[in-house]
């Protein structure tokens, strides 16, 4: 377990203030575990980290600190209710009062940002880090590289929240997640469309390789991210019309894309790939 026990959860978790070492969070740091492994870092570095080197501890304790929170939020609903032979009760302590359904909302609110944050932070350290150079080549971070927004605040920053977008607009670090398979059918079906197929894939391998882009690159992907976000949630003319200024900007700097510039989708810059979202079709 890379979180062995309570004491080692409560190190994440100042709120927690219980005596001795209760069992209560076992199962739920099991699961919190399989979680982190099946989103993030694979069975490999779990297997690496299980040893836990000193050359990791870095590394492990970012996973540590995603393990305990997410076991301790996953908790929460449970941890005043018990079952006794006359049915469930609620456990009570005269020395202290009941919290109130709003401080346990709030803490529970609090809880699932430092969760989203933690998230985010250890995919950071992962893809800046040379170290872990095999995490790459993953199914865990094909999956969460596949729409270009590898961090939920990469998502926020770039995602336009609107009563368009609202129904799928993610509230949390997983359910951002889940959204990838979406990212990715966006950047390489309809934004592919204006900015080429090969250079959305060129572009997808770039950020997978954390290469460094230059500066009307890193202005044309900005706009890309925009586009994908917006049509993964439903807002397509938002998105198309991003994924048109992207493309204005490489016909402009076509020296500087050449992958665009060999492309078909360059060579047929007819009337159809005006300011206007056209593919209706897709």
């Amino acid at each position: 377990m890379l979180v062995a026990n309570y004491n080692e959860m409560k190190a994440f978790l100042p709120a927690i203030e219980m005596k001795a070492a209760p069992s209560i969070f076992s199962d739920a740091l099991d699961i919190a575990q399989q979680d982190l492994v099946a989103e993030i870092i694979g069975t490999d570095l779990e297997t690496q980290l299980e040893t836990r080197s000193s050359a990791d501890a870095a590394l492990l304790k970012l996973c540590q600190r995603v393990i305990s929170i997410s076991a301790f939020l996953s908790s929460i609903p449970e941890l005043d209710v018990v079952l006794t032979d006359a049915g469930f009760g609620v456990v009570s302590n005269q020395d202290l009062a009941p919290a109130s359904k709003d401080r346990v909302q709030s803490l529970t609110t609090s809880l699932q940002r430092r969760l989203d944050e933690s998230k985010d932070r250890l995919v950071t350290f992962l893809m800046k880090t040379d170290t872990y150079s095999g995490w790459r080549g993953t199914e865990e971070f094909a999956r969460l590289s596949d729409g270009l927004i590898l961090t939920f605040a990469d998502f926020r920053d770039v995602a336009v929240y609107s009563p368009v977008t609202a129904a799928l607009y993610p509230k949390t670090w997983s359910e951002f997640l889940r959204l990838n398979a979406a990212l990715n059918v966006a950047l390489m079906s309809d934004v592919a469309a204006y900015i080429s197929k090969e250079y959305a894939a060129e572009l997808l391998e770039k950020i997978r390789d954390d290469e460094t882009l230059l500066p009307v690159e890193m202005k044309v992907l900005h706009l890309v991210k925009i586009a994908v976000a917006a049509i993964a949630l439903g807002d397509r003319e938002t998105g198309l019309s991003q994924a048109i200024k992207a493309m204005t900007v490489m016909k402009d700097n076509l020296s500087d894309f050449p992958t665009f510039a060999a492309s078909s989708a360059a060579a047929d810059m007819t009337n159809e790939h005006s300011d206007t979202p056209i593919f209706s079709m897709f």
